[in-house]
């Protein structure tokens, strides 16, 4: 296991001028547009790749290929990025940048994607975003809509992929406004039985799991005891590399949400997900800690409203009373949506879908070794502290992470936030999900260090959301 660590704190991404193409033509660089301006981002991906020895040999000529250890030519590669959702009223650009990947770090990892997979490759890039999502606005607003009209110009293999199966926007109210159903031809469904991590929860139930603004019924009808399906996106299965370009970011349901937390966006109907369970601990559920017990007539009605078809008069109504009486509880400090660090539920989900994408093959069926190669490159240029994944504040990490194995990113990211492994269950378990084991060889700006001697890149733990203070011990 490898990874390299690039870090220039407060660094800012660049301008989309020349569509975040380097600014100095390397010798490995095989496209015409260079340019005018310096291009940092570019030049750190590039580090991260050289520092790790990637085709030592070859370095600083024509023939350099970094990622060809692990991309045959001909391959095809799905770049996994966080697409969660697009700008809202409330955020400047900044705080859009803290929680979705940008297109400067998409487009240099994408080149170097290129030079492996040759000109008879593929390279898809996308999520599954929130159901409310315009996915062609976030595309436009990350930069990434201007890589994929670059690749387009050059008669390049690169092209956006909304991976959604269901497309549910929303009115500023909260309303949904219309409801779009694709092809579930795109979707593979795969069962992992009662080897899925939920079937281990004592007690637990299918009527208890939930995910928030989805059918309780369409949940009910994907876990049961001993059966629990998935439905992955076809464009995932088929891929023989997924890279992951996830936020260094963290998260109020699992803690935070890099390379581990970013197979959530695989999947093709969010209704197969289970992100908690119905009501506090003390009714089998951990949606709440028990002290907002009060809660649970406010998720009746929430499940209410889901039960329901969307468009009417009376139900568009409810939504948007209910979406207005959550934001301000939610002010208040009451923790609901299983966004605390008792919930139980949704790092089981999270591994699951991390163990099918890497040993599930392109029928669905699970097998007894990788399937695909894995990789990750974590953006955390403009990283997200706080209430992510939808509201983080932007702090200024100025830091890359490429690693060709996502456990280990992902306990390198808990450093980097100023957090310990071992205190985020979703990042402790991975390694056995996964079958990740070896030592781990770090490089920080070059130079090795032991793996828990990285320090938290802005010199301070980042702040945790509010239902994780007391897990992790960081200030709110």
């Amino acid at each position: 296991m490898n990874a390299s660590i690039v870090s220039r704190p407060g660094l800012a991404y660049p301008a989309p001028d020349d569509a975040y193409s380097p600014g100095e033509r390397y010798p490995e660089y095989r496209l015409s547009v260079v340019s005018a301006a310096p291009n940092p981002v570019y030049a750190m991906v590039r580090e991260c790749l050289r520092d790790l020895g990637l085709d030592a040999a070859n370095f600083g000529t024509a023939e350099w290929n970094p990622l060809g250890a692990y991309i045959a030519p001909g391959s095809s590669v799905f770049l996994l990025c966080n697409f969660v959702y697009h700008q809202r009223p409330v955020e400047d650009e900044r705080a859009l940048w803290a929680k979705c990947t940008h297109g400067a770090v998409l487009r240099a990892i994408a080149d170097y994607v290129l030079i492996a997979t040759g000109p008879e490759g593929r390279v898809l890039f996308g999520n599954s975003s929130l159901q409310s999502c315009d996915f062609e606005r976030v595309l436009r607003e990350t930069g990434a809509a201007r890589v994929a009209e670059f690749y387009a110009d050059q008669k390049l293999p690169v092209s956006p992929k909304d991976l959604r199966l269901r497309v549910a926007p929303r009115t500023l109210g909260g309303r949904v406004s219309s409801v779009t159903v694709r092809d579930d031809a795109g979707g593979v469904e795969v069962d992992l039985g009662g080897d899925s991590l939920l079937d281990a929860i004592p007690g637990a139930g299918p009527r208890q799991y939930r995910i928030s603004d989805y059918d309780p019924g369409r949940i009910e009808q994907f876990h049961a005891a001993g059966a629990h399906r998935y439905l992955i996106h076809r464009d995932v299965l088929e891929s023989d590399v997924v890279l992951s370009v996830p936020k260094l970011k963290t998260h109020e349901k699992v803690g935070i949400t890099c390379a581990l937390k970013g197979f959530v966006g695989t999947v093709g109907h969010k209704d197969c997900l289970a992100h908690h369970r119905f009501g506090n601990p003390k009714v089998g559920g951990d949606e709440y800690p028990d002290r907002f017990a009060f809660m649970r007539g406010l998720s009746r009605f929430h499940d209410w409203i889901n039960r329901r078809a969307s468009g009417g008069a009376i139900v568009g109504g409810a939504q948007i009373a209910e979406r207005m009486s959550r934001r301000v509880l939610y002010r208040l400090g009451v923790i609901g949506g299983g966004a605390w660090s008792g919930n139980d539920t949704a790092w089981r989900m999270t591994l699951d879908l991390a163990r099918i994408v890497h040993f599930a093959d392109a029928s669905g069926r699970m097998q007894d070794t990788p399937q695909r190669r894995h990789l990750a490159l974590l953006d955390g240029i403009i990283a997200g502290e706080g209430q992510g994944p939808l509201a983080p504040d932007a702090v200024d990490a100025g830091t890359l992470v490429f690693a060709d194995d996502v456990s280990l990113c992902d306990r390198i990211a808990c450093r980097l936030m100023g957090y310990e492994p071992e205190q985020i269950r979703l990042v402790h378990e991975a390694p056995a999900v996964l079958g990740s084991s070896g030592d781990a060889r770090v490089l920080f700006n070059g130079e090795a260090l032991a793996e828990d001697a990285v320090k938290p890149a802005v010199g301070r733990p980042f702040a945790t959301p509010a239902g994780w203070v007391r897990a992790l011990g960081a200030v709110s």
